[in-house]
């Protein structure tokens, strides 16, 4: 699996300016603590990991969605306790992805890693429906640039989009085989969002306070971005 970076030729300026209004947005941090933010404005993406799959069961019945209040917080109480002691080390794409979380306070980490998990579904979907298909990346590219504008098509890069659907297929079969029917949005995000849980400490609520900002963050930029999604409230 590859990290997707669609700006690697952003000018200097630009990265000034989007840290510029990082500073504002989080008075009192870093530089180094808001990059990771920047990164995934400026289009950085991680691939998935669909190992750490658990999830709990309730009357004997695996939890694999939720689908009321009850559910979530069920879930969220037993997620916050697995994460905070789950062992594991993450695979290639999520590498740097966990060391950046590391420098980050517990909450900008479970606020970017949301926005992240959000983008990354957005830019993929039309992927995984092609993919469903059995679709070639040649057939997919053909069809994708009848719907770009000029400017698109100048700023596409190819090898890139090869690249990232070749690890949208491979993320897939892995899902296919280890978390077929889990709806949980955290499952391919669990190592990093473990690294900001543990540095909250040992208060679960404070921790399941923290996946609520992962979750809210997600539908935020879903909601947001690519049209009303259904959510459930877990606070």
């Amino acid at each position: 699996m590859t990290t997707s970076n669609k700006h690697d030729d952003e000018e200097p300026n630009e990265t000034a300016f989007v840290l510029s209004i990082l500073r504002e947005s989080f008075p009192g941090r870093s530089d180094k603590q808001l990059i990771p933010i920047g990164m995934v404005y400026a289009g950085t993406r991680w691939g998935r990991d669909f190992r750490f799959c658990e999830v709990p069961k309730t009357d004997s019945s695996p939890l694999t969605v939720c689908n009321n209040e009850e559910d979530a917080e069920l879930y969220f109480s037993w997620l916050a306790d697995h994460l905070y002691t789950l062992e594991g080390q993450p695979n290639e794409a999520q590498e740097l992805l966990c060391k950046l979380v590391k420098g980050m306070t517990p909450q900008d980490a479970a606020l970017m890693l949301g926005m992240h998990a959000a983008l990354y579904q957005l830019e993929i979907e039309t992927m995984e429906v092609q993919l469903e298909k059995n679709c070639t990346f040649e057939k997919y590219l053909k069809e994708e640039k009848t719907l770009m504008t000029d400017e698109e098509l100048e700023d596409l890069d190819e090898e890139k989009q090869r690249d990232l659907y070749q690890q949208v297929a491979e993320e897939t079969v892995e899902w296919l085989d280890l978390a077929p029917g889990i709806g949980h949005v955290d499952v391919p995000w669990r190592m990093p969002l473990s690294v900001a849980l543990k540095k909250a400490g040992e208060d679960q609520q404070e921790r399941i306070n923290l996946l609520n900002v992962f979750y809210g963050s997600f539908f935020q930029y879903i909601e947001g971005i690519g049209g009303k999604a259904d959510t459930v409230d877990a606070e």
